[in-house]
């Protein structure tokens, strides 16, 4: 059943179903999905701070006395009044009814008195609350804990934190003529290259996926292999063998596993063949076998697909607006994705076409960063024209 590319994630999409939860050690949660709001348990500050080192004081002295000094951590006095003044380290507690801290370049010590410049209220003062209050949302739910959400855990505190669950995912490749890294090259033999893109792209985004093997274009191979893996992963995914081709037997497998077909291929280019089936526990994805055509249907549905699983709350690709720098060529009626080289230019993001559009060619990819989403009007862009483009 081929349905457009619209309709093949709305598929997608309803079966990702919402994924458990967990409750792991903050220092294990990098990569892994918030599975709640993370709320500030307290101000932040919790207490007036100094954002400088200086003396903290009530304006309107002509010098002052000093009242000793504090730092961050550190106890010193808790108020003042009067003409006292207090040296306080960065960080460090402002007294009570200091009204100013001022920076201690811009301060001079003689016979024991301070002198300090006019300061404004508040001035060099963080005030309580500032940054947020108790009870504030840090983050939200299906936040991605990476970058500075991982560090922020720990400013707050945090010893546990509640994440989704990572569904288990299994996958394997089929075909007679495949070959591994490092085996001899044989005339008409292709090395296996569909794992190590998942490979690369689930790195990526946290993904886990464990590696059932290499099976045999055999209608019993790929039955066995469905019957061991179908019990034991939440998602499989195939490379290979749901084309029209003779030696073909993933769809007629899936008839005796009970799986059942949810379409069979999609309306773009490359990659038509995609195929999505559900038994109860288990989602099958099943990617054709060129590499190019694989990469694009990975990148176009199944990475914001798995995106959904894992609980983003963002799943979707970003989409970017690029100028071309030159021709890229589609058909006018359907939808192709065309690989490109995405770079700044004078401000401007612009892209250039891979020089070759073919299915059958990878090697393009080493040099691309972009894919090109060309509509079923859009038809062929010269130099100047827009395109909306996915960064990989």
């Amino acid at each position: 059943m081929k349905v457009s590319r619209h309709k093949a994630k709305e598929i997608l999409y309803s079966i990702a179903g919402a994924p458990e939860t967990e409750e792991i050690d903050v220092r294990d949660s990098y990569m892994r999905v918030l599975a709640e709001d993370v709320i500030t348990e307290r101000d932040y500050p919790d207490c007036r701070k100094s954002a400088v080192d200086g003396y903290a004081h009530i304006p309107g002295y002509e010098s002052y006395t000093s009242a000793g000094e504090t730092g961050a951590g550190r106890k010193g006095a808790e108020s003042i009044s009067g003409d006292e003044t207090v040296f306080v380290m960065t960080g460090g507690n402002v007294p009570d009814n200091a009204l100013a801290v001022a920076r201690v370049e811009d301060c001079t010590v003689e016979n024991g008195r301070v002198f300090i410049p006019e300061c404004k209220k508040g001035e060099n003062i963080n005030n309580i609350a500032e940054e947020n209050a108790k009870g504030d949302v840090a983050a939200a739910k299906g936040s991605v804990i990476k970058d500075g959400l991982f560090p922020v855990l720990f400013y707050l505190g945090r010893g546990k934190v509640k994440v989704c669950k990572r569904p288990k995912i299994g996958i394997f490749v089929t075909g007679d003529e495949i070959l591994e890294a490092g085996e001899e090259y044989r005339k008409g033999f292709v090395y296996n290259t569909n794992k190590y893109i998942l490979e690369s792209m689930f790195r990526k985004y946290g993904f886990d996926f464990e590696y059932a093997g290499h099976v045999k274009d055999s209608k019993e191979d790929v039955e066995a292999a469905f019957d061991m893996m179908s019990g034991k992963y939440d998602i499989i995914i195939s490379s290979g063998g749901i084309s029209m081709g003779k030696y073909d037997y993933v769809k007629e497998v899936f008839n005796t596993c009970g799986y059942e077909i949810l379409f069979s291929r999609t309306a773009i280019k490359p990659g038509s063949p995609l195929m999505a089936a559900k038994k109860e526990g288990c989602t099958f994805i099943g990617m054709p076998g060129y590499p190019a055509a694989f990469m694009t249907n990975l990148v176009f549905y199944i990475i914001p697909f798995l995106r959904k699983c894992y609980g983003y709350a963002v799943f979707e690709n970003e989409e970017v607006s690029v100028t071309m720098g030159g021709k890229t060529s589609s058909k006018e009626g359907r939808f192709d994705i065309n690989r490109a080289a995405v770079r700044t230019e004078n401000g401007v993001l612009t892209g250039f076409d891979a020089g070759t559009q073919k299915t059958s060619h990878f090697i393009s990819f080493a040099q691309v960063n972009a894919l090109l989403l060309l509509d079923e009007e859009t038809g062929t862009l010269s130099a100047g024209d827009r395109a909306k483009a996915v960064l990989l």
